[in-house]
């Protein structure tokens, strides 16, 4: 072989150039970039779809909740009023007087809490049972109170779910030829032959006031989570208890009736004195929120509740509007 000769080298054995090389980082990163981009963007619309379907879900069951106790409200195991019934002294009440057992006024409301130092109802009731300070602002409050749909005690037969606790509780005593009356007892002596008495019956006493909280864990009172909560009447007792996480705002209107004929004339979102005696029907509008921020979401759009409109929040979270009418089946309050 003479030294000036070269060996020679097959094209095939060449690599890649710089060039290439770059282009093929190059389209590598775009393929990346939009696998990346569309995992994100699948990952953003199954969180959407997952808090929408959860939002909807809080909405039924809060729906569902407030709905039946406004239809129930007033209704004393058939009996047609209260009026000139002793309220009994349950051990923890919500008023500085003995409120929780006074039928004299079965629905009552605080309309829009402003953030008072206790929440009063369009009643001049002050319900200083309640934690001010974790009461949602500009929301309604609203109590409730009425007896079960079924007694515990049927002319003198305990109903088939009746249980043998020995906690005592708040009953709605009617006997046939005397005036009814509160009295506290165990669910177990209901089951006594002593109460089988076919002229008694005993209706257990149910008193609420849902509320708007800032938060759904008491031990966690600075997270930022709205929850319908409710104050209710438990043995002998008002408790807290929180139902539905993500409502965060509560707002009611009602239907007065102003000719008598059983129809609202006008809608209402703060009754007063005889407002309230002939309102026949309620709007509930619930303004539910996600529970946690979706990426790249920003709430740019104003909510309408009834007469109340919401200004957009600009923050991550969705919201939606659910409304519904309740028929007021038991006249709350006597009229005349």
């Amino acid at each position: 072989m003479r030294h000036d000769q070269r060996p020679h080298f097959s094209d095939r054995l060449r690599g890649f150039s710089l060039v290439e090389l770059l282009v093929s980082m190059l389209l590598g990163l775009l393929l990346s970039a939009g696998v990346i981009s569309a995992y994100l963007g699948a990952k953003r619309n199954y969180l959407h779809e997952e808090q929408m379907a959860r939002m909807q879900e809080n909405a039924r069951y809060a729906m569902r909740l407030l709905s039946r106790d406004l239809a129930m409200a007033g209704f004393f195991g058939g009996f047609p009023a209260l009026d000139g019934v002793a309220p009994g002294a349950v051990s923890t009440d919500c008023s500085d007087r003995d409120w929780v057992l006074d039928g004299t006024h079965a629905l009552e409301l605080v309309n829009d809490y402003s953030g008072e130092v206790a929440p009063v109802s369009l009643h001049a009731t002050v319900w200083n049972c309640l934690d001010s300070a974790a009461i949602a602002l500009n929301t309604d409050l609203l109590s409730i109170k009425r007896t079960a749909g079924e007694a515990s005690l049927h002319r003198g037969i305990p109903a088939a779910d009746l249980t043998a606790s020995t906690v005592a509780s708040w009953y709605l005593r009617l006997t046939s030829g005397r005036q009814p009356e509160w009295e506290k007892l165990r669910p177990i002596d209901l089951l006594k032959p002593t109460s089988a008495v076919a002229s008694l019956s005993y209706w257990e006493a149910i008193s609420r006031i849902f509320f708007i909280r800032r938060y759904s864990d008491p031990d966690r009172a600075d997270e930022d989570l709205p929850t319908l909560c409710m104050e209710t009447l438990a043995g002998d007792a008002m408790t807290s208890r929180c139902l539905v996480e993500g409502v965060e705002n509560l707002q009611l209107e009602f239907g007065i009736d102003t000719d008598a004929d059983g129809v609202p004339n006008q809608y209402k979102s703060a009754p007063e004195g005889e407002e309230m005696q002939r309102a026949v029907t309620a709007k509930i509008h619930l303004l539910l929120r996600s529970i946690t921020k979706i990426p790249g979401h920003k709430d740019d759009k104003s909510y309408t509740l009834g007469q109340t409109v919401l200004a957009a929040k600009h923050d991550g979270y969705l919201r939606h509007v659910f409304s519904t009418t309740v028929l007021l089946r038991n006249r709350v309050e006597p009229i005349g």
